[in-house]
C-alpha cells in the first residue's frame, strides 16, 4: 500500500496550488486499486463472466467513498452466488464478510433494471459497513440504517422502487417512508 501511494504521490508536483489536485489524485488511485482488488479475487469471477455484470458492479464500487473503501478494506466482503431470493449478507465469518447473491439478482444486474439491483447490494453493503450481525440491533432499525447507506451512495430512488414491490411488509412501508422523506428533502 504505501508503495502504491508513494507512486501516485509522486506523480503529481506537490506544490500549493496544486495540492487539491494530489489528494484528489491520491483517493482516485486508491479508488481504483480497491476496484481492481475487489474485481481480481477469485469470489468475484462470475462478475467478470458478463460486462452488463461487470459494469453494474464496478458502478457500485465506484459510488463509495474514500471513508467506505477503508472500511471495505479492512473488512475484505465477498459477493457470492448462490440459489434463494435477491441478496442477503452475512456478517463476519472469520475476517471477512460475505454478501449471498441469489440468480434473481444476478439477471436483475443484467437487465435494463440494473440499478435495482445495485441499490440492493449497495442495502447490505449498508449491513456490513453499519456492521448490524455484531450489535444488538432491532430488525427494521438495522434496515433503515442500510437504506440509509444505499441512499448515501446515490440508489435512494432505485432501493425505494424495489421495495415497492414489497407493500405488502409494514416494515417495508415504513422504509418506504422514510427513502420518500429522504429524496424529497434532498430535491429541496
Amino acid at each position: 500500500m504505501f508503495e502504491f501511494l508513494k507512486k501516485n504521490y509522486l506523480a503529481f508536483s506537490p506544490t500549493k496550488k496544486n495540492a487539491k489536485g494530489v489528494k484528489e489524485g491520491l483517493k482516485e488511485g486508491l479508488k481504483d486499486d480497491f476496484k481492481k482488488t475487489f474485481l481480481r479475487n477469485a469470489n468475484h469471477q462470475w462478475i467478470l463472466e458478463d460486462r452488463v455484470t461487470k459494469r453494474s458492479i464496478e458502478t457500485l464500487l465506484d459510488s463509495l467513498s474514500s471513508k467506505h473503501i477503508q472500511f471495505f478494506t479492512k473488512h475484505p466482503t465477498f459477493m457470492i452466488p448462490c440459489q434463494a431470493h435477491l441478496s442477503c449478507a452475512i456478517g463476519r465469518t472469520q475476517n471477512h464478510h460475505l454478501i449471498l447473491v441469489f440468480p434473481e439478482l444476478i439477471q436483475l444486474l443484467k437487465s435494463a433494471s440494473a440499478f435495482h439491483a445495485i441499490a440492493i447490494l449497495a442495502h447490505e453493503l449498508g449491513h456490513i459497513y453499519h456492521q448490524h450481525t455484531e450489535q444488538k440491533i432491532d430488525t427494521l432499525t438495522a434496515q433503515i440504517e442500510a437504506d440509509q447507506f444505499a441512499f448515501d451512495l446515490g440508489f435512494g430512488e432505485e432501493l425505494q422502487e424495489v421495495l415497492l414491490d414489497h407493500v405488502n411488509s409494514v416494515d417495508c412501508r415504513v422504509r418506504i417512508s422514510r427513502l420518500t422523506t429522504l429524496l424529497i428533502t434532498q430535491k429541496k
